[in-house]
C-alpha cells in the first residue's frame, strides 16, 4: 500500500515531507521538556563551561603554527601523558613496554576523544620550548574533567536517543497494549545503568504528591483496566469533528471530548505511576501518539507549564488539563501552520505562550464552572480553526 502524499493534521493538509520535517522538530524540543533529560544536558553544560574556561587559546594558536614534525613529537608526548593518567587512574592494570606503538594503540582505544583538547593544554616555557613538567600537570586537571564530561555527553544524548527512539516505536503502533506500554518504558530508560525491567518492583512515592501511586501489585490490572475504559471513551460518545455538515458547536464538542479523553488517561496514568522510573516520559509519549494518531498537532508541556501540570495530575483536575492540552495542541498548530506557509523556523521569541484560555476559567465562581468548559471550547476554537 502507498504511503498518502498527506498528512490531515488540524484539518489542515501538510505534504508528508514537510509534515515529517515539523515532527521531527517538536520531537527534538519535546524531548527536553523531560527534566531528567534536561538535567543530563545541564550537567553535560556545566562540564563543558569549565573546561572552556580552562583553555588556552594562545598555547593552541602556537601548537598549531609549528613546524608538522614539531608537532608530531609533542603529540607522541602528549599521548604518553595521557596514557600515562590512565594507567594510574586505574582505567587498565596491565603493564606499559614503554612504546609508542602501545601507547597509541591504548590512546586510540580509550582516549581518542581527547584529541580536540589537547593543543589548549600544551605548555611552553619562556623561550616557547615545550614544558613536559608544566604540561604533565595541566593534563592531569584536564583527566579529571574530560571522561567526566564524556560519561555526561553519551549519558545525555543516549537519554535523548532514547527517548526520541521510544516516541518512533509508539508512533508505529495502532492501537496500544499493556505490552507496548512496557515497551516503550524500557526503550526510554534503555541507557541508565539502574533500570529496572517491566512493572515497578517497590511501590514509589511521588515527590510534593497528595496521592499515593498504585500499589505494585495491582498495576497490570489497573492499566488494563485503563486501556479498557479509554477505548470506550470513559462512558463518553467520542465522534470525529472532522465529519461534513457538522457546526461549528458540535464540532468543538466532539474536539473537547477527544481531549478530555487524553486527560482522563494521562492523569490516570501518571497517577498508577507503573514504572520505577520514566512514567512522566512515558505518559507524554503515549499522549502525543493518542493525539497524533487522531489528526491532532501533538502537546509540550514546557517549562513554565511544569508546576501548573503536576498541580492538574496532583488534584485530579481533569478540565483544567483538558483546556492545558488544547491551548497546547492549539499552540503548537499554530506554529505548524506558520512554518508551512513561510518555510522559515519561527523562533521561541515570536511566540508567546497563551494563558488567556485558562485566565477565563479563573474568574468562573464554583457555581459557574459547569458553563465555563463551553466558553473555553469556543474560545480556543476561535483562535485555531482545527476542523
Amino acid at each position: 500500500m502507498l504511503e498518502e502524499k498527506y498528512v490531515n493534521i488540524g484539518g489542515k493538509e501538510f505534504k508528508r515531507e514537510i509534515y515529517e520535517y515539523l515532527l521531527t522538530r517538536f520531537k527534538e524540543g519535546f524531548s527536553h521538556t523531560s527534566l531528567t533529560i534536561e538535567n543530563a544536558f545541564k550537567e553535560l553544560d556545566d562540564l563543558d563551561l569549565v573546561i572552556e574556561n580552562a583553555k588556552d587559546e594562545e598555547a593552541a594558536q602556537y601548537y598549531q603554527n609549528l613546524p608538522s614534525s614539531k608537532k608530531r613529537e609533542i603529540y607522541n608526548v602528549l599521548r604518553q601523558i595521557v596514557v600515562f593518567q590512565g594507567k594510574r587512574m586505574g582505567i587498565f592494570s596491565f603493564d606499559l613496554d614503554g612504546t609508542q606503538k602501545q601507547f597509541n594503540k591504548l590512546y586510540v582505544e580509550n582516549f581518542a576523544y581527547f584529541d580536540e583538547y589537547l593543543p589548549y593544554f600544551v605548555k611552553f616555557d619562556k623561550n616557547n620550548e615545550f614544558d613536559r613538567v608544566a604540561t604533565l600537570h595541566s593534563l592531569a586537571s584536564l583527566f579529571l574533567q574530560l571522561p567526566q564530561r564524556e560519561m555526561a555527553y553519551k549519558r545525555a544524548y543516549n537519554m535523548q536517543k532514547d527517548h526520541l527512539d521510544a516516541f518512533d516505536y509508539a508512533m508505529a503502533l495502532e492501537e496500544l497494549t499493556v505490552p507496548d506500554i512496557i515497551d516503550i518504558n524500557t526503550i526510554v530508560n534503555r541507557s541508565d545503568p539502574d533500570r529496572v525491567e517491566g512493572f515497578k518492583k517497590t511501590n514509589n512515592d511521588i515527590f510534593g504528591a497528595s496521592f499515593t501511586p498504585t500499589d505494585k501489585r495491582y498495576v497490570p490490572i489497573e492499566l488494563q483496566r485503563l486501556l479498557a475504559e479509554y477505548k470506550y471513551g470513559f462512558g463518553m460518545d467520542i465522534l470525529n469533528p472532522a465529519k461534513e455538515g457538522l457546526s461549528n458547536d458540535e464540532r468543538v464538542e466532539r474536539t473537547y471530548l477527544i481531549f478530555k479523553r487524553e486527560a482522563m488517561f494521562h492523569i490516570r496514568f501518571e497517577r498508577i505511576h507503573p514504572f520505577n522510573d520514566g512514567n512522566g516520559r512515558t505518559g507524554r509519549i503515549i499522549l502525543n501518539q493518542h493525539l497524533l494518531k487522531q489528526g491532532f498537532a501533538p502537546v509540550m508541556i514546557t517549562s513554565y507549564m511544569s508546576r501548573q501540570y503536576k498541580q492538574l495530575i496532583n488534584n485530579n483536575d481533569i478540565e483544567g488539563f483538558t483546556q492545558m492540552l488544547l491551548s497546547s495542541s492549539s499552540q503548537q498548530m499554530v506554529n505548524w501552520v506558520s512554518m508551512n506557509k513561510t518555510g522559515f523556523t519561527i523562533k521561541k521569541s515570536e511566540i508567546s505562550p497563551d494563558n488567556s484560555i485558562l485566565a477565563e476559567l479563573e474568574g468562573y465562581q464554583d457555581d459557574e464552572k459547569e458553563k465555563a468548559p463551553q466558553k473555553v471550547k469556543h474560545s480556543l476554537m476561535s483562535k485555531v480553526n482545527l476542523f
